[in-house]
């Protein structure tokens, strides 16, 4: 009896060993390859904004995998003041020190350019675009058209809501379990009340205005690292009293309270975003999350606020910061 059970018991082993070889297959349609990969926001600074686009790659390892996309037209519209704006492509080119973009910068109303930070090659810079004479304004609602390949993409209309008032910063000490006690921004600020308001929070260790977040280089950057946190006031109250800025996400498990840019100094960048770019983000932070278990959703492909077969966001952002010296923490 023993032996017989042992029998089957050998057979079931070799049964379940053997379905794990079955090669998985991902089934990836084809479709998913035909639309186009937009990356690129208008903020309350000066102008100009610059964007992004390229083609769709399975395998996104490498920025260089991506090729840019050069003959596209792409229009945005301030439907508040009703200004159409065909931005400029930039053609990237190397010189001594880098890769750099020529553009207008009709703000300061003179010829400009800007480099591409090490780790970037020409191939990987192209797909670049600048706006020509539109402005980001709090109140202002925009709208983004892109026609290539014969299709129309169309964005839904963003509206720039006012800046976050942030009022005070302090850094307090939290235990994250398995990274253990350590120290974390909070911040305070006056959330408007009677509307829906949404945000967009990034850490780093300068002021955004000694970088701009309409610079190339953070369109072009990617990483392990997603510092991105978002935020929906629905269960806020008006007066918000050191809310704890998480460090963003990442695709390697590591938990929360990893990653935080502890230097001498720690800034929160905050940026005012739409509910629809908000339901964006919440997916790609899905995703990040997602490991195909059972209590977990199996990745799928992250929508968009861009009709037509687009992937990514077209966000307008006022931006606001609070920074703080950390001292020997």
């Amino acid at each position: 009896m023993v032996r017989y059970f042992s029998i089957i018991w050998t057979l079931c082993l070799l049964f379940l060993l053997s379905g794990c070889e079955e090669e998985f297959d991902v089934g990836i349609p084809d479709s998913m390859l035909d639309g186009i990969v937009f990356n690129g926001v208008i903020t309350s600074e000066n102008p100009p904004y610059f964007f992004l686009l390229r083609k769709p790659a399975l395998i996104s390892g490498q920025d260089g995998q991506y090729e840019g996309i050069e003959d596209a037209t792409m229009i945005v519209t301030d439907c508040t003041d009703g200004i159409k704006d065909t931005m400029q492509v930039l053609h990237p080119y190397d010189d001594y020190g880098g890769v750099f973009y020529d553009y207008y910068d009709y703000y300061q109303k003179k010829s400009a350019r800007v480099a591409v930070n090490p780790g970037h090659d020409n191939i990987s810079c192209r797909g670049m675009y600048a706006t020509t004479k539109i402005y980001g304004i709090e109140g202002h609602s925009y709208q983004l058209d892109i026609f290539y390949g014969g299709k129309h993409y169309k964005s839904d209309i963003q509206r720039m809501e006012s800046a976050l008032p942030i009022t005070d910063m302090k850094l307090k000490r939290f235990d994250f379990n398995e990274k253990g006690h350590t120290w974390a921004p909070c911040i305070s600020f006056i959330n408007p009340f009677g509307v829906d308001n949404y945000y967009l929070f990034q850490l780093n260790a300068n002021s955004y205005t000694n970088y701009s977040l309409k610079h190339p280089q953070f369109l072009l950057s990617s990483g392990q690292f997603w510092g991105y946190s978002i935020l929906s006031d629905e269960y806020l109250e008006e007066n918000v009293v050191d809310f704890l800025i998480d460090d963003g996400e990442n695709p390697l498990g590591y938990p929360p309270g990893w990653d935080y840019p502890m230097g001498d100094s720690l800034y929160v960048w905050a940026q005012t975003i739409s509910k629809s770019c908000y339901d964006v983000f919440d997916q790609m932070i899905r995703q990040f999350r997602s490991d195909g278990g059972a209590y977990t959703p199996a990745p799928s492909s992250v929508g968009s606020n861009i009709s037509g077969g687009a992937y990514g966001c077209f966000r307008v952002s006022a931006v606001s910061e609070k920074g703080i010296a950390t001292g020997e923490r």
